[in-house]
């Protein structure tokens, strides 16, 4: 399996295909509920959540296959009035807002998890130029994802016990130094 190169979407051009994305396995109950609402996110809210995050720099990155859309994630600048948020002088800070493996790579080894993951951080580290420090990446995550806790820790994430969760989801970051 091989992956086009990963691009910016773009909301004339991509509005159809995102509609379609399918990220979500036919699981019997009791269901991920996180799956579907990131499944919902893509394919009916994610062009107006961006215009609503237009002043944190949004990113909405695809990868396609011979199928389509293979993967896709969101990343935006993430200003905090909370003080765990605040990276040290020097620092960016981004959000992975979503992030989604079409349904026809989930559970096959693919490493499309993997790859997608990377491209996130190497684009935080690519938008965020004037950080010469470094770039923290946060994710945050539902508590019973375990897959996606899995994927992050590969990826040198930790949960982070400072901050207080958000109802069911945890806060995962990792630094990167320039």
């Amino acid at each position: 399996m091989t992956l086009r190169p990963w691009r910016e979407a773009e909301e004339e051009r991509d509005r159809e295909a995102i509609a379609g994305f399918v990220c979500t396995l036919p699981l019997p109950p009791p269901r991920r509920t996180w799956e579907k609402s990131v499944q919902r996110f893509f394919q009916k809210d994610v062009w107006h959540k961006l215009r609503q995050l237009e002043g944190t720099d949004p990113h909405l990155r695809v990868a396609e296959d011979e199928d389509g859309i293979a993967a896709a994630y969101t990343l935006n600048r993430w200003d905090s009035v909370f003080p765990q948020y605040s990276p040290a002088e020097g620092y960016g800070n981004r959000l992975i807002g979503y992030l989604a493996i079409a349904a026809r790579h989930r559970r096959t080894r693919s490493g499309v998890a993997d790859e997608t993951l990377l491209d996130a951080l190497y684009t935080a580290l690519d938008v965020e130029k004037e950080a010469d420090r470094g770039v923290l990446v946060w994710a945050k995550v539902h508590r019973r994802n375990e897959a996606s806790k899995r994927l992050l820790t590969r990826h040198q994430f930790r949960y982070e016990t400072r901050v207080d969760d958000d109802a069911y989801l945890e806060h995962w970051v990792r630094s990167i130094a320039r």
